[in-house]
């Protein structure tokens, strides 16, 4: 069959629909988008339940669920004040997607600074020091991660549990990840800054690429369940709105109304 040929048959399908289907379309089409919304609060309730109410349970679902820091989500989920709301699939999945391009935000400021603080980009040669203090443009400009991009950057994370920093400032533990950073080739730095305030400012670096990291690995999840909640209604949907279908169709019959 070629591709007009197909079109054709689609066409004459469609045409072809009786009344009672699209009676069923805009009948089903209010009542599930309730059905919709209150399914997604109890599961948004489950998770809140498995996530904030039973912590002792926590650990053991978090690896289940692909998460791998029990402290690391502790705090990610202390500034998602709004997860432990009452919010629906699709908003937790736009949150996340928020605090992601939060984090992406600062990335942009860092690799500013980084022309000032640490030495000007330049071309490779012997004069100039390299380094990797410097985020990808090519994974932070991103705009939208498809869920096999999300798994690359999270499955090749590693979790860093050191204290590291100075009288100044101080993280326990972080995320890293090699993907996330380029190596650059940096001029001599024009300005005379303190090596404290370096220290720090490569710590503040880590911190932010763990805060990246860490969003990375919620927003995989959520867009995860995301899609998992859509090929559901998919299969819900249809089967009911047939079935609707027939119904109305056999009580147009009965009152012969058709």
């Amino acid at each position: 069959m070629s591709f007009f040929e197909f079109i054709d048959q689609l066409i004459y399908i469609i045409k072809n629909l009786g009344i009672s289907f699209w009676f069923s379309v805009i009948l089903i089409s209010p009542l599930f988008m309730i059905f919709e919304e209150l399914v997604q609060n109890i599961i948004t309730k489950i998770l809140y339940i498995v996530f904030v109410r039973f912590p002792n349970k926590y650990i053991f679902f978090q690896k289940i669920l692909g998460f791998t820091s029990p402290e690391k989500i502790r705090e990610l989920q202390n500034l998602h004040s709004s997860y432990e709301e009452k919010k629906t699939i699709s908003e937790k999945l736009k949150i996340s997607e928020d605090f992601l391009d939060e984090t992406r935000g600062a990335m942009f400021v860092y690799n500013e600074l980084s022309h000032f603080i640490l030495g000007e980009i330049d071309e490779k040669s012997d004069d100039n020091n390299s380094d990797d203090n410097y985020f990808d443009y090519n994974i932070i400009y991103k705009q939208d991660f498809s869920i096999k991009e999300l798994k690359e950057i999270n499955n090749s994370k590693k979790y860093l549990d050191k204290e590291i920093g100075n009288d100044y400032y101080t993280i326990k533990s972080r995320y890293s990840n090699n993907i996330v950073r380029k190596k650059v080739y940096r001029k001599k730095n024009g300005f005379n800054l303190p090596k404290e305030f370096i220290d720090t400012f490569l710590i503040k670096m880590e911190e932010v690429e763990s805060h990246f990291l860490e969003n990375i690995e919620m927003y995989l999840f959520q867009k995860k369940l995301s899609l998992r909640w859509m090929i559901f209604k998919i299969i819900i949907f249809i089967p009911f709105m047939f079935f609707l279908s027939e119904l109305i169709e056999e009580l147009l019959e009965f009152f012969e109304l058709i």
